[in-house]
């Protein structure tokens, strides 16, 4: 009997709540229709960018949108569904406009080149520089041509000095240069060395001469070693003179006196002898770390030579010749005393080229002085002026991006 009363006494308490439920929802739903409760409003939202909702609680008002400053993005409108369109599309288009200053980057401004063939490099990068136009040179006994390279501003240059000696005996020096990293050492090498050289060589006097052949010889009589001497003396200078710069510059020089011809070299720069009809002669030979000699002699001295990803090999992983002027950073293993070649100016040696290695990474020994030997022929010296045009364009057709300086010297008018 006690268990019947306590199961209809819960259920009457359940009854109860179930009524006093209904009547709550009723009257809720009845105050929310008649109360003057403001509604929230936002505006849109930046993305990523967290904002606080402000709900503003107050009686009717005129309808009003109250925006804050640009900078921040809550929003507060008044009012009952009060917002009308005109407003609340002005509201929007602020509240955007605000947005889309804030979350766009700057404009990025990339000039356009004024020659459609260059192209400016990076972002904001100037267009590069205009190219210096071809040197065409024809003095007395030689001829030069000169192009520059696409990668870069011009690094190549020349040098010819002449000097009469007793009256008869005529000195003479010829030398082009391939500077690397800058023109500063480029251009102190082709200003100095010469005047360098032949005031070394008169300094020294007459020495002797071997008359018996057209071999070329390394000699250490006492031209050669005046012209060793000059050129320590020259990378000595440009060292003093441009403490910390980090360029340098490679050499091929001839230099004619009392009847013989001297052949001396730093880097690729290179030399060649036509003799006997056309036959190609090198007298120097690359200082580059692919020498064996050049190779074992960097690695004696505690360097090391590695091959980069082109397949050149390189001091110190940096510099692809083994000899120059300059380079006071690697001064420890790329040294600037030259290989020095003799060769007696007898009947038969014709003409010497001359180059940077613009033209030899392209154009062969033998193909160079088949193309000036043409010309030659041609009985005109307006021709051999075109053939180291022709050297020049034939080494820039075969893709060489380097500069390109060929010069060729006439030793016939040297010969007794």
């Amino acid at each position: 009997m006690t268990l019947h009363t306590t199961v209809r006494f819960f259920c009457s308490v359940v009854a109860a709540f179930a009524r006093l439920v209904r009547e709550l929802r009723r009257a809720a739903s009845s105050s929310a229709m008649s109360s003057p409760v403001g509604l929230i409003a936002t505006a849109p939202l930046p993305l990523r960018r967290k904002t606080k909702l402000v709900a503003a609680l107050a009686p009717p008002q005129p309808s009003s949108v109250v925006a804050r400053p640009a900078e921040v993005c809550d929003a507060v409108v008044s009012g009952v569904g009060a917002v009308d369109q005109p407003q609340q599309a002005e509201s929007k288009r602020k509240k955007t406009t605000a947005w889309s200053a804030r979350g766009r980057p700057s404009r990025l401004v990339i000039p356009v080149a004024n020659d459609a063939g260059e192209l400016a490099a990076g972002w904001g990068a100037a267009a590069a520089p205009v190219k210096e136009a071809d040197v065409e040179v024809e003095g007395e006994g030689f001829w030069l041509a000169s192009r520059a390279g696409p990668r870069h501003a011009m690094e190549d240059a020349y040098s010819v000095v002449t000097h009469k000696n007793g009256g008869d005996s005529q000195l003479a020096f010829y030398g082009v240069f391939d500077g690397h990293g800058g023109r500063a050492a480029v251009d102190f090498v082709s200003q100095r060395l010469g005047q360098n050289v032949v005031s070394a060589v008169l300094a020294a006097g007459a020495e002797r001469r071997d008359e018996a052949s057209l071999v070329v010889v390394e000699d250490d009589d006492a031209v050669s070693a005046a012209i060793r001497a000059a050129y320590l003396a020259t990378d000595s200078e440009l060292l003093a003179q441009h403490q910390g710069a980090s360029g340098g510059a490679c050499a091929a020089t001839a230099l004619v006196t009392g009847g013989d011809l001297y052949v001396a070299h730093l880097g690729d720069c290179r030399a060649v002898l036509s003799r006997d009809g056309g036959a190609a002669a090198a007298l120097t030979a690359d200082h580059t770390c692919a020498a064996e000699g050049e190779r074992a002699r960097i690695e004696r001295g505690g360097g090391f030579v590695s091959r980069s990803g082109s397949g050149v090999w390189r001091v110190q992983g940096s510099l692809a010749v083994s000899r120059s002027f300059g380079d006071a950073g690697l001064k420890r293993w790329v040294l600037a005393e030259p290989a020095v070649a003799r060769v007696p100016l007898r009947a038969g040696c014709e003409f010497l080229i001359v180059a940077s290695d613009g033209l030899w990474d392209k154009v062969g020994n033998q193909e160079a002085v088949d193309v000036v030997l043409r010309s030659r022929n041609a009985a005109a010296t307006s021709s051999v002026a075109r053939s180291c045009a022709e050297l020049v364009d034939m080494a820039q057709r075969r893709g060489s991006r380097d500069d390109v300086t060929v010069m060729v010297v006439d030793l016939e008018r040297f010969v007794r």
